[in-house]
């Protein structure tokens, strides 16, 4: 069984009509990171910046990111969806423990 000091939780919902960068910021250093993508468009994800790029880890919709890395307190998240019909929705659900 597992203790963990602190705990981080958000949700971004949106539409999109362009490309957006999205960032999280647990206020501590995690040792886990769970990323829902639960949108209808692909989001990319790092956990070394707040800054996501088109070359980071390709979170697909529907798809869950979990990363147990070294102790992080960054997270940087993208999406790079052009429409322009008002159907895409980004909704990213994520979780830090750590601390």
């Amino acid at each position: 069984m597992a203790l963990f000091a602190n705990q981080y939780r958000t949700e971004v919902v949106d539409t999109t009509s362009t490309g957006a960068f999205l960032q999280a910021s647990p206020g501590f250093d995690a040792s886990y990171v769970r990323v829902a993508n639960d949108g209808t468009v692909p989001i990319r994800a790092t956990f070394n910046s707040t800054v996501a790029s088109t070359a980071d880890a390709e979170i697909r919709a529907g798809e869950v990111l979990e990363w147990r890395g070294g102790p992080t307190s960054k997270l940087g998240l993208l999406t790079t969806s052009t429409s322009t019909d008002g159907l895409d929705h980004r909704r990213v659900r994520i979780l830090a423990l750590g601390g």
